[in-house]
């Protein structure tokens, strides 16, 4: 299968799900607030700012507030996504791009910051260094990914059906780290944390997926499920005490600085 196939399905599913979007985001909005308090702790005063995958703006919007003297560019490849975080925040100048094809040279940022976004790349590595070349000497890179266990019932569920992949897999937050240190990073902190969302039936952990476009997987499965297979998946998915149905997401963060050679 072809990698840019892969990116356009990808981009195709958000332009479909932006109007829904930010009614069905739990998660992203969660974890855009606590990317948001990290950053809250950090002493920096930002004149330039790259928000990438930045959706409909969640995080946008939280830092024009903080930090309202900064520019701020939102870079995302879906440009319905892209809109709608325009409406949000009025004077940010955003960029329709892939994060991996980011249409800027020069090392000019002092911020760059990403929620939920590096485990669309197809080359993570290379997308980090980008970053890097981005930034601005003593520039901060912080941002939040998803790791190996996110959505382990849903893909245990499937599983039951037959062996067709039907829910991406996610890399270990060593890789990122180790990624990090490779490229030249300083002080790289990368560390993890599972959020668990409830839902009341089957039906709705896939409406979840289904509703913010994030139910592209990599690898195309020719067999559909059937009526038959839905049930199989129903019933070996494991609900909790509260007879919910619950979806975990093992959140990654990471922290570095890109340093002044000494």
């Amino acid at each position: 299968m072809k990698v840019d196939n892969y990116k356009k399905r990808i981009r195709e599913s958000f332009n479909r799900r932006a109007k829904t979007y930010d009614n069905y985001s739990i998660i992203q909005k969660e974890v855009a607030n606590r990317v948001f308090d990290r950053l809250s702790a950090i002493k920096i005063k930002p004149k330039l700012i790259l928000d990438l995958g930045c959706g409909t703006g969640s995080l946008t919007q939280k830092i024009s507030v903080l930090y309202p003297d900064a520019k701020i560019i939102p870079l995302d490849f879906s440009e319905k996504m892209l809109r709608i975080c325009r409406s949000k925040v009025n004077d940010a100048s955003p960029v329709c791009a892939d994060i991996e094809n980011i249409p800027i040279n020069e090392s000019c940022f002092d911020l760059i910051i990403s929620s939920l976004t590096f485990h669309w790349a197809t080359d993570l590595y290379g997308t980090f260094l980008k970053s890097y070349k981005l930034l601005k000497n003593d520039g901060c890179f912080l941002f939040s990914s998803i790791g190996p266990d996110t959505l382990f019932e849903l893909r245990n569920a499937l599983l039951k059906v037959d062996a067709h992949e039907r829910v991406n897999r996610f890399i270990d937050m060593h890789h990122y780290g180790d990624a990090l240190l490779k490229i030249g990073f300083s002080d790289p902190v990368v560390d993890n944390e599972k959020i668990i969302v409830e839902y009341n039936s089957f039906c709705d952990v896939l409406k979840s997926l289904k509703k913010i476009g994030a139910n592209t997987v990599e690898k195309i499965s020719e067999k559909k499920l059937s009526k038959r297979d839905y049930r199989t998946a129903l019933d070996g998915y494991e609900i909790n005490e509260n007879s919910n149905y619950p979806v975990t997401y093992e959140v990654l963060y990471g922290l570095a600085w890109k340093k002044t050679p000494s």
